[in-house]
């Protein structure tokens, strides 16, 4: 299995190392300004461009890693409501009976005419 040893994006960026800093601190309202002096303190002489650019990656990756979460955590509840709630089928008809009805009914194949479907 590879490990990268340099964080992900291009190796000429010379603010990649503190992307996650930089959403940080502009999240908590420092101006671009501000944290570009920051980063020189630190030996990054960077444009208040860059710095920008950054934080809006860093609040970009911040966002999509939230949906993920979020979508799996929605995932994980209904798989255990689906697990214990009631069942949707017809008293009397069994699972296979009931998919095979679906599956009659619900033809998605745009080659098959619809007035067929209607004389079976």
């Amino acid at each position: 299995m590879l490990i990268p040893t340099d964080p992900p994006g291009r190796t000429n960026r010379k603010a990649r190392a503190f992307t996650a800093e930089i959403g940080r601190l502009y999240a908590e309202g420092y101006s671009c300004e501000a944290i570009r002096r920051s980063l020189s303190n630190a030996g990054v002489e960077v444009s208040v461009a860059t710095v920008l650019r950054e934080a809006r990656r860093s609040a970009a990756q911040q966002t999509t890693a939230s949906q993920r979460i979020a979508r799996h955590v929605e995932a994980k509840v209904s798989q255990s409501q689906g697990a214990s709630g009631p069942t949707c089928l017809p008293p009397g008809l069994s699972a296979r009976d009931f998919a095979a009805d679906f599956v009659k009914s619900h033809i998605t194949n745009p080659l098959i005419p619809q007035a067929d479907l209607k004389s079976k």
